[in-house]
């Protein structure tokens, strides 16, 4: 095992020296160094102050100065899986782009953590001004519009105005730039693509003035599997221009009136055979210089409209609305003054909860992996954490606003990666062999990469395979969809409940206990029961069962034969007698849920700071405890809670956000979030959570499920059903005094619509898409509030108790709940 892993080290070694003599050899043919070129070329030229632009729409984050780093300033573009970074720079335009896809590593198996991989940086697109009379701008203006997914950049010099815009288009698969200058001839620039991985770029003269660029190259996999194969292609048009090319140079375009580039990246990543690539570097080139001509042959305008439509189909169906503010800000403005009063600049909660939704949906579409630590935007061959795949909080949290928030198609890609990795490929039910030497099921790693490989360091998480069929049985509950449940959900959380019943050990005390587990990551390891495997456990054992009922129910076929039937009983049997993870514990007066059996919270000093909320999982994102249900743990389980207090992670912070809205207090959630969204500026390692200018969640480094947290913990804030009622304003805060919010999804098929003034329901409309009976709640419904139909015809309800109403819907139908007048 030495001598094999000493021969890996020293290939990864030996391909990394290559890619470095590659990438050197590349810089040399065009003339200089990275180092000199970024040295020479990127000196920006002065922006003065004077500043008349505004956004034309208040959801817009927007910028006075070019970006100065790309992990605290870059705005993001995405199309689900090819993103990119734009810096806006006046003298270099650079443009840093991904493709999700884009991986080095391991396949299959557990490995050491050094060989497992990494998420790799695709290139670079820089388009340096060539303007040698540009020597100062004003006006200068960096925008991000949250309203059609298009960045752009502008500012005017000698007399002339300059504009740039930039998106990513999901229909077209291409990255598309266009730049215009109010006069004509004005636009003098050198274009060059420049791979991180170390692949030559060339340019070929199509035509008088239309070129294209294009690189191609290898990503190392380590064992006996092919390498993956990646390539890029870019279609540049420059209207009225005289243009050439030369491999030192680039392409040179002089005197064009207007600029336009499409760029796409792929590679021959294949989820459909065991070493996770299919075809040839000819078939990856075909494929994205397809891409950039079909969008050259569209045009510009139309593949723009096409984005647009794509993109607000998805947008438009949610929105949040807590303040009348202007957005006359810079938004690293918008933030300090929001640190300093944010009660008066509630915008900037609005522009997050907007900005959230804007990145799922440029992260999580196309191909079916789920987005990684950091979305799909990575400039780093070493990112941290090697930007992959986490399963013990991490990519779940990426998926927590998918469904309250209306975009539940876009949990498909995590899902379907769940499915194929649990029941199709054959890795993580090896896994289960090679890490708890069970014959049956299936079971991942803390980290894992897109090829079945995780890495050994936690190799004892287990349990991470039953919170990712949580997130299985939620997509169904909020669906509906019973073909999904057959043919995805349940095959994955049937062989996952197989792993646990053959795992579980039998305690003194007569109840099933997860063997060898901990709290992540967090106290003592391979500890007996703790919290967090007992109570997701429970969770996969109770959801597979009610699976079961719910397909039959729903369907009027039943999925048990004889093997199932057996399998069925004996889960019930075993759920009967399963530790939940419930036990609570006094200390000093209080009672506070136990986060580990066998360990007294006294005995582990971190116990009332640490980041993770592992044994409070069971209120969130679970729904095990309740107050409806058990007031006493549910009373514990807040007190362990308030220990925590205010302080962590970016992440950590909108987990707390989630579990305070559970509790039903707003004004908790309201002072986490004021703590979520503090500046700042540190891009190394700590616990201070807070947010970049850009508004990427800082762990600090940026990390991007807390993005996606927060924003989950918002909806939870103003609408819960995870136990089949639909709560409105459950946690609502006093600074949220009046507002609305749109399109929010509960449990049936349910779209929740809610507005409200002086920190009271003024109205709600609820659309059925599936027909189902819907119990909704809010205090004094019964009393004060009054249900109508489309037709403004009253809705025979039933009144369940004062604060909720129960009554019959009709698949598409909308119903309004309105304020009596006394």
């Amino acid at each position: 095992m030495r001598k094999k892993f000493t021969i890996i080290v020293c290939l990864l070694a030996a391909f990394l020296a290559c890619n470095k003599v590659a990438a050197q050899q590349a810089n040399a043919r065009q003339g200089k160094s990275s180092e000199a070129r970024i040295a020479g070329e990127k000196r920006e030229v002065e922006v003065t102050g004077r500043m008349t632009w505004h956004p034309e729409n208040r959801q817009t984050l927007w910028y006075t100065r070019p970006a100065e780093e790309w992990m605290t300033s870059a705005l993001p573009i995405g199309n689900g899986m090819l993103g990119a970074c734009i810096m806006g720079g006046v003298k270099t335009d650079e443009i840093q782009f991904n493709e999700k896809t884009l991986w080095r590593g391991h396949v299959g198996g557990i490995v050491p953590h050094e060989e497992y991989g990494s998420y790799l940086n695709f290139g670079y697109l820089n388009i340096y001004d060539m303007d040698g009379a540009l020597t100062g701008v004003s006006n200068y203006h960096r925008y991000l519009n949250l309203e059609n997914a298009c960045a752009g950049v502008g500012y005017e010099a000698n007399g002339v105005t300059y504009s740039r815009e930039y998106f990513a288009s999901y229909p077209h698969h291409v990255i598309a730039l266009r730049y215009t200058a109010s006069k004509g001839g004005c636009l003098n620039k050198r274009i060059a693509l420049r791979s991180a991985c170390g692949a030559l770029a060339g340019y070929e003269l199509l035509s008088g003035n239309v070129v294209r660029g294009f690189f191609s190259g290898r990503a190392l996999r380590t064992g006996t599997m092919k390498d993956e194969l990646f390539g890029c292609a870019m279609r540049v048009e420059a209207k009225g221009a005289k243009v050439s090319v030369s491999d030192a140079d680039g392409i040179t375009i002089e005197g064009a009136d207007e600029l336009t580039v499409y760029l796409s990246a792929a590679t021959n990543f294949s989820p459909k055979n065991d070493e996770y690539v299919a075809g040839n570097l000819r078939d990856v080139m075909r494929r994205v210089k397809r891409f950039v001509d079909a969008g050259a042959k569209a045009g510009y305008s139309d593949v723009r409209d096409a984005h647009i439509k794509d993109y607000q189909s998805l947008y438009e169906r949610c929105k949040l609305n807590i303040s009348e503010q202007d957005n006359d800000l810079p938004t690293p403005e918008l933030i300090r003054r929001f640190g300093e009063r944010p009660e008066e600049n509630l915008l900037l909660e609005e522009l997050y909860f907007g900005y959230a939704r804007y990145l799922m949906i440029a992260s999580s579409r196309g191909i079916d992996l789920p987005s990684n630590l950091q979305g799909i935007w990575n400039n780093s061959n070493s990112p941290a954490w090697n930007a992959d795949i986490h399963s013990n909080i991490n990519v779940q949290m990426n998926y927590w606003l998918a469904e309250a928030t209306n975009l539940s198609e876009l949990h498909l890609p995590f899902l379907n990666y769940i499915h194929r990795e649990a029941c199709v490929r054959p890795w993580w039910r090896r896994n289960a062999k090679e890490i708890a030497g069970q014959e049956h099921g299936w079971t991942l790693t803390t980290e894992n990469n897109i090829y079945g490989s995780g890495s050994s360091w936690m190799q004892n998480y287990t349990i991470a395979g039953a919170w990712f069929c949580m997130h299985l049985w939620q997509h169904y509950t909020y669906t509906l969809d019973t073909e999904y449940l057959r043919k995805t959900a349940l095959p994955a959380m049937r062989s996952c409940c197989e792993y646990w019943m053959e795992r579980l050990v039998k305690a003194p005390d007569g109840t099933y206990e997860c063997p060898e587990e901990y709290s992540p990551e967090h106290g003592p390891k391979s500890e007996n029961a703790t919290a967090h495997a007992q109570q997701l456990v429970w969770s996969l054992f109770h959801n597979t069962l009610q699976a079961y009922r719910e397909y039959e129910k729903r369907t009027g076929k039943s999925l048990v034969n004889s093997k199932t039937r057996k399998f069925l009983s004996q889960l019930e049997q075993v759920f009967e007698s399963l530790d939940a993870g419930l036990e609570t514990e006094e200390v000093n007066g209080e009672l506070l849920l136990r986060e580990w059996k066998y360990t007294s919270q006294n005995d582990v000093p971190t116990y009332n700071s640490h980041r993770h909320l592992s044994h409070l999982i069971a209120l969130y994102p679970g729904n095990q405890i309740a107050q409806e249900t058990s007031p006493t743990i549910f009373q514990a389980a807040i007190n362990s809670l308030n220990r925590r207090g205010y302080e962590g992670t970016g992440w950590s912070i909108a987990w707390k956000i989630n579990c305070h809205a559970r509790a039903k207090d707003g004004n908790r959630c309201e002072r986490l979030i004021e703590r979520a969204l503090k500046m700042q500026t540190d891009t190394g390692f700590s616990e201070n959570g807070g947010i970049y200018e850009n508004l990427w969640c800082a762990h600090p480094p940026f990390q991007i499920d807390g993005n996606f947290g927060v924003a989950a913990g918002m909806s939870e804030m103003l609408l819960q059903s995870h136990h089949g009622i639909l709560e409105l304003l459950p946690a609502l805060p006093e600074k949220w005094a009046s507002g609305s919010v749109s399109g929010l999804r509960g449990v049936g098929n349910f779209d929740v619509s809610v507005s409200w003034e002086e920190g009271r329901m003024k109205t709600s409309t609820i659309m059925s898409a599936c027909g189902e009976q819907a119990i909704v709640r809010y205090n004094g419904l019964s009393t004060d509030y009054m249900i109508k139909d489309e037709r403004g015809n009253a809705v025979p309800a039933t009144i369940r108790n004062a604060d909720e109403l129960a009554f019959p819907t009709e698949a598409g139908s909308r119903y309004y709940i309105e304020r009596r007048h006394k």
